[in-house]
């Protein structure tokens, strides 16, 4: 009986709790980089929410495009903070991290940190 229990209570709960995974590890796996013309590009893509790119990545010209956000209400969000120059990526307000898990992508080397000091820092 109580295994039948067990079974029903995982089949009800939704798969999306399942997939969620800290901003950092979201964050990585959704980069994708390419060079063109002694250029680095990155698109990222994060959940099923949040998409931008980094083009010129380290260029002085260096540009950042928000392509898909559904803002806080999405299962994630971006914000830029001028204080350290990195995109936070945050989980949306539906998300048990909400507030609670972040990761930061450096516009200087289009890596992804867990922390805003080593964006910073860019090692």
């Amino acid at each position: 009986m109580r295994l039948i229990i067990i079974v029903a209570i995982f089949t009800l709960i939704s798969p999306a709790v399942w997939a969620e995974g800290t901003a950092y590890e979201d964050t990585l796996s959704g980069k994708q980089c390419r060079e063109s013309d002694q250029q680095l590009n990155c698109v990222y893509t994060v959940g099923r929410d949040l998409e931008f790119s980094i083009d010129g990545i380290g260029m002085p010209d260096t540009g950042i495009t928000f392509i898909r956000s559904k803002g806080i209400e999405g299962d994630y969000f971006a914000q830029f903070g001028l204080m350290h120059g990195c995109i936070i990526i945050k989980h949306g307000k539906n998300s048990n991290l909400f507030f609670k898990d972040f990761a930061f992508v450096s516009p200087k080397n289009g890596k992804v940190y867990k922390t805003w000091q080593d964006c910073k820092a860019g090692y």
